[in-house]
């Protein structure tokens, strides 16, 4: 669970560069208080039994953990709580991970992702999100699931970001796509807004149509 959920990480601040500044902090900070989190108490834990700490997992007694590490583990370890209770920055809370979870201190094997992992973790991605296309009722959650898909095509990166961002990661991804898909994806968008404000509901009809749509941008329209 800790090595696939630092390669989620990783994965996901590939795909950060993409983003304004304004949209790409509220996901840095999204993914810092849900993905990073979760791989720190998991991590914590880890370390915990290693050196017989009795932590506990809870979120805010973290640096319990700190004065049982090595002398040379401790400033990582202050670094990385840092991020995921009060930072901002992916990346370094990254390093602070990788430098905290050297062989050197711990018998936790992280490892640098190959490009032959990197390709399956984005394929078994992708089947993930596939199987949740054709079965996901929800036009919010559907529109969620066709944004991470088409950017997983157009990146090779992950999507983890808050609902009130979704809107925005459409309209990146919209913008390499030609004029026809463009401007059917802004429509069914639109009506997937509409019917979070409660002004109605997309019809089945159109959830078919957002799923057809998607994946024909992953795998090319047929006969082409």
């Amino acid at each position: 669970a800790v090595v696939s959920t630092q390669s989620t990480g990783i994965q996901c601040e590939k795909g950060l560069k993409v983003f304004e500044e304004a949209i790409r902090s509220q996901i840095e900070r999204h993914i810092l208080k849900t993905l990073a989190t979760d791989l720190t108490k998991a991590t914590f834990s880890v370390l915990a039994e290693e050196y017989e700490c009795p932590f506990n997992g809870d979120t805010t007694k973290l640096d319990t953990l700190i004065p049982y590490l090595p002398k040379a583990a401790k400033p990582h370890g202050t670094s990385l709580i840092t991020s995921v209770t009060s930072g901002s920055d992916v990346v370094e809370f990254l390093e602070a991970y990788t430098s905290l979870t050297d062989p050197q201190f711990t018998q936790l094997l992280v490892r640098k992702l190959d490009k032959k992992k990197e390709r399956n973790l984005v394929f078994a991605k992708k089947q993930s999100l596939l199987e949740s296309l054709k079965s996901e009722e929800k036009s919010g959650e559907l529109l969620s699931i066709a944004s991470s898909l088409i950017f997983l095509k157009q990146h090779s990166a992950f999507l983890h970001v808050p609902g009130r961002c979704i809107s925005s990661v459409l309209r990146v991804v919209s913008g390499d796509l030609p004029e026809e898909e463009r401007v059917l994806l802004e429509g069914l968008q639109g009506e997937g807004v509409a019917e979070r404000r409660g002004e109605g509901a997309m019809e089945e009809e159109r959830k078919a149509t957002l799923r057809g749509l998607v994946t024909d941008i992953v795998f090319g329209k047929q006969g082409e």
